[in-house]
C-alpha cells in the first residue's frame, strides 16, 4: 500500500470511528427516550383500567396495544431521525475533509497516480479524463503523454477523476463522488445504525 493510500485509509477509519462513537451516543439517548415513552403509555393504560372495572378487560387490551404500537412507532421515528442526523453530520464532515484534501499537493499526486493506474490497466487505449471544474488546473498533468484528452464534467463535485474509453463504452470511475455515495449508502449498517 502506498503512503497516500494509507493516509486515505487512516482518514477514512478516523471518520468512521468518530461516526460510530456519535452513533452510539445518539442510540443510547433514543433508547432511553423510547423506554420513557413506553413506560408512560403503560402507566396511562393502567389508569384507564382502574377507573372502570366493567370495561377493564376490553379497554386494557385495546389501550395497551395502541400505546405499545404508538410507542414503537414513535421510537422508530426517533431512531430514524437520529440516524439521519448522525449520517448527515458525519458526511458533512467528510465533505469538508475532502475539500481540505483537494487543496493539498497530495491531491494532485493522487490524481496523477489514478490516471496512470487507468492508463496501465488499458495500455493500448486512448481516452478522456473527466474532472471537476475546480480541478481543471491539473489537466496538463493528466494526459499520460498525450494518450488522454481532459474535459470538465459537471457531474464531478467532490473531486477525483473519471477516465472514459468511448470506443469500448467503458468508464473507470475514480471520483470521490462515487466513493462518497457508496460509503454513505452503506454507512448505517457499518456503524450499527440499522433498525430491527
Amino acid at each position: 500500500m502506498t503512503d497516500q493510500t494509507q493516509k486515505l485509509e487512516k482518514f477514512k477509519q478516523a471518520v468512521f470511528d468518530e461516526a460510530a462513537e456519535k452513533a452510539a451516543e445518539m442510540i443510547k439517548e433514543t433508547e432511553a427516550h423510547c423506554a420513557e415513552v413506553i413506560a408512560q403509555a403503560k402507566s396511562e393504560a393502567e389508569r384507564l383500567v382502574s377507573s372502570s372495572r366493567k370495561k377493564a378487560d376490553k379497554q386494557h387490551s385495546e389501550a395497551a396495544r395502541r400505546a405499545e404500537s404508538a410507542g414503537r412507532l414513535d421510537s422508530r421515528r426517533n431512531v430514524l431521525t437520529a440516524r439521519e442526523a448522525v449520517i448527515d453530520k458525519v458526511f458533512a464532515n467528510v465533505r469538508g475533509k475532502l475539500n481540505e484534501f483537494r487543496q493539498t499537493a497530495d491531491y494532485e499526486k493522487l490524481l496523477v497516480k489514478r490516471v496512470n493506474e487507468c492508463a496501465e490497466a488499458y495500455p493500448d487505449k486512448k481516452g478522456e479524463v473527466r474532472l471537476a471544474a475546480a480541478d481543471m488546473k491539473y489537466a496538463d498533468k493528466l494526459t499520460c503523454g498525450g494518450r488522454f484528452t481532459v474535459a470538465e464534467s459537471a457531474n464531478i463535485l467532490l473531486g477525483g477523476l473519471m477516465v472514459v474509453f468511448p470506443e469500448d463504452n467503458l468508464a473507470l470511475d475514480c471520483t470521490f463522488d462515487n466513493e462518497y455515495s457508496r460509503q454513505k449508502s452503506g454507512f448505517a449498517g457499518k456503524a450499527g445504525l440499522t433498525i430491527k
